[in-house]
């Protein structure tokens, strides 16, 4: 079998190139873990707006990271490359996680807020929405919404972030940064750090 070839598009400004290099450390050591021979190479769709031929790719991950995915910027709105991707890379599959999750089903409108289910199996988990309902030809993967997995077996999404460690989790939700921490309170911060205290299942997710 050939090496597989995994394409991450990094969603967060590459402006702030420490926590870009952090998060290709993380996905490059994630993936190497679950195949060692693995090619991974990673693109900018924020600034850049840089978007992989996915016939190139055996895999395009979407990662979690500081960019609203709910909002009407143009690089959000290129979340029309996985449908691109869907139809004319029929053997390329896609993995999203975080705020892709979060995109991917913004364009069907069906997120909600609140809600901070976990899965039987744990990974780092940093935000205040989901997806209140499967899109159509998904099912659910996980319990509460937190795993959908297309009917065929093409995409799978996490609301949570199984690419990266716990210690780059921490310093996503301690940094500074008004537009993805400003809502939540000191204490609650504080509880959240807490969780990452102990180990999560990133690896086993995406194995």
């Amino acid at each position: 079998m050939s090496s597989p070839r995994i394409a991450v598009l990094v969603n967060s400004p590459p402006s702030n190139q420490d926590f870009w290099n952090l998060i290709q450390i993380a996905w490059t050591e994630c993936f190497k873990a679950v195949a060692p021979t693995a090619t991974v190479h990673f693109y900018d769709p924020v600034i850049e707006q840089k978007f992989p031929d996915a016939t190139n790719y055996d895999l395009i991950a979407l990662s979690g990271g500081k960019a609203d995915a709910s909002s009407s910027e143009s690089w959000v709105l290129g979340v029309e490359y996985v449908r691109t991707v869907v139809r004319d890379a029929p053997k390329t599959k896609i993995l999203g996680s975080s705020a892709y999750y979060q995109g991917v089903w913004w364009c069907c409108r069906t997120c909600t807020h609140g809600s901070y289910s976990k899965y039987p199996q744990r990974a780092p988990e940093l935000h205040d929405r989901e997806a209140a309902k499967a899109a159509p030809d998904f099912i659910h993967h996980a319990v509460n919404h937190e795993c959908f997995v297309s009917e065929a077996n093409k995409v799978l999404t996490f609301q949570a972030h199984p690419g990266i460690s716990n210690v780059l989790a921490k310093k996503m939700l301690l940094e500074e940064d008004p537009v993805y921490n400003g809502n939540a309170s000191a204490a609650a911060l504080e509880q959240e750090v807490q969780k990452l205290d102990h180990p999560t299942d990133g690896l086993k997710l995406l194995n």
